[in-house]
């Protein structure tokens, strides 16, 4: 029963147009068959990755490994896999021996490390046919592929104790091949080029959070539903 039908009337209008706009956001209205969350998602993860490019940081680092002779040997999961890992260190100018499922690499670490980072560079700047070139693999095939054979490196070179290698190695997956692999085929934006767009959507983010909360106030102002605290009497 309504009590209130002006706090009633404003309650409705607003749970109404709150769902009109919902609605629209739904719609594939926001460029390219998106709605307003894929609009949103995508603009967030562009600008993301504006801000998560570190590969010329690892470069300057692989300098210092020049030179820096490892013996790795790798199990992979299956023959396949092994085989797209000896394209990769090949290429790389390392010593690789498969047999089965067990790849030996014989290399300098530096150049490996300068191989890997300038394909997570192409991979970040969404250049994948250069990789494809190369190796003959899917960019993204080969991105995974360096990830998996690192993990295997830097559990054997913790194995043979040689930490400041593997401390190298896992800088070079956190920083370079894990952010290249991940955010391939999204564009590159930065913040200082959108941030009156970024203001909107988080502005619009906050209104619309509270035009819902308002909405069901205001109704249940209109129904005579009150929240009330009443004190408890402390007798003497």
């Amino acid at each position: 029963m309504i009590r209130n039908r002006k706090d009633f009337t404003i309650g409705l209008i607003l749970i109404l147009s709150f769902i009109a706009v919902y609605v629209y956001m739904m719609s594939p209205s926001f460029g390219n068959g998106r709605n307003g969350l894929e609009y949103a998602d995508d603009m967030f993860n562009s600008l993301s990755k504006g801000s998560a490019y570190f590969i010329q940081d690892e470069m300057e680092k692989a300098e210092k490994q020049v030179g820096n002779n490892i013996n790795v040997t790798l199990k992979a999961e299956d023959v396949a896999q092994a085989e797209k890992w000896e394209k990769l260190y090949t290429v790389a100018g390392a010593d690789v021996t498969v047999n089965g499922i067990t790849v030996n690499v014989k290399g300098d670490l530096g150049r490996i490390f300068k191989e890997v980072l300038a394909d997570c560079d192409a991979l970040y700047y969404n250049q994948g046919d250069k990789i494809s070139s190369k190796y003959d693999l899917d960019a993204r095939e080969a991105g995974y592929a360096w990830y998996t054979s690192f993990k295997k490196m830097d559990s054997d070179l913790k194995n043979q104790e040689k930490f400041k290698e593997s401390s190298a190695v896992n800088s070079v997956i956190t920083k370079a091949v894990e952010p290249a692999y991940n955010y391939y085929g999204i564009e590159i934006k930065h913040v200082k080029d959108y941030k009156w767009t970024v203001a909107s959507l988080l502005i619009f983010y906050l209104i619309y959070t509270v035009w819902y909360g308002f909405s069901f106030y205001y109704l249940c102002e209109g129904f005579g539903i009150t929240m009330t605290k009443h004190k408890k009497k402390v007798e003497a």
